[in-house]
């Protein structure tokens, strides 16, 4: 199945089935500090959005949600892992979210969040496409450099502006040509380990969609080294 939801829409399925920390959080990242009288508003407008799409119905003033789609999205308050890459574009960041269980869920936001796209999705190349990573890692030796340094250089990139010839020499030639092909754009991963305790990784990356380096922090010093989809479930 696939939901195309509004961000109204989505807050209101999970508010209507108890998963309120859930919808907190899009709310927050989708409209900031928004009143609660006009965020009252806006979901009183995706009650009628989902009634059109046939998700909701309402009875004697008894909201029922359609039982495929409460099914749906209840799994995906079920699961131990959430994988969420924002990926840089020149349109600007998107951001897709994966759902790991025996089947992957796709959580694809668009156009600045205001749009949620959930679908079901095993296919690997597909996946490692939608989360901008290479399907298989690509050659290429992992190098250490400051991370002032590469912030430099990830500025001038970002302005258009030339690289010198001792800024070119810091960097695997490899790596090189695929941060200058991104224009120094980086995509950011973050990985939920949801249990008692919830442990978050995060990390950089930067893809052509045939190579993608990982970049890792340590305090002051970086590691940078091929990496792919693949590696996230090593």
């Amino acid at each position: 199945m696939t939901y195309t939801l509004t961000a109204e829409e989505y807050i209101l399925s999970l508010l209507l089935l108890d998963g309120a920390e859930v919808a907190a959080s899009i709310k927050d990242e989708v409209f900031g500090d928004i009143s609660d009288q006009l965020l009252e508003c806006r979901l009183d407008s995706a009650t009628s959005g989902l009634i059109s799409k046939g998700l909701l119905s309402v009875d004697r003033n008894q909201e029922k949600v359609d039982e495929q789609f409460r099914e749906f999205l209840m799994g995906l308050t079920n699961v131990k892992r959430v994988i969420r890459c924002q990926i840089a574009t020149d349109e600007g960041a998107s951001t897709v979210s994966l759902f790991c269980n025996e089947e992957f869920t796709v959580q694809q936001s668009l156009y600045d969040n205001r749009v949620f796209k959930l679908f079901g999705e095993n296919n690997e190349l597909k996946l490692s496409q939608l989360t901008d990573m290479s399907l298989s890692r690509v050659g290429g030796e992992a190098f250490f450099m400051k991370e002032p340094q590469f912030e430099k250089v990830v500025d001038k990139l970002l302005r258009g502006m030339e690289l010198t010839a001792d800024e070119v020499g810091m960097f695997n030639p490899q790596f090189l040509d695929v941060l200058v092909a991104k224009k120094g754009m980086l995509n950011s991963l973050y990985d939920y380990r949801l249990g008692e305790q919830v442990a978050i990784g995060a990390l950089l990356y930067v893809s052509n969609g045939e190579q993608t380096w990982i970049i890792e922090s340590n305090e002051d010093n970086l590691t940078i080294a091929p990496f792919a989809y693949g590696d996230l479930f090593e």
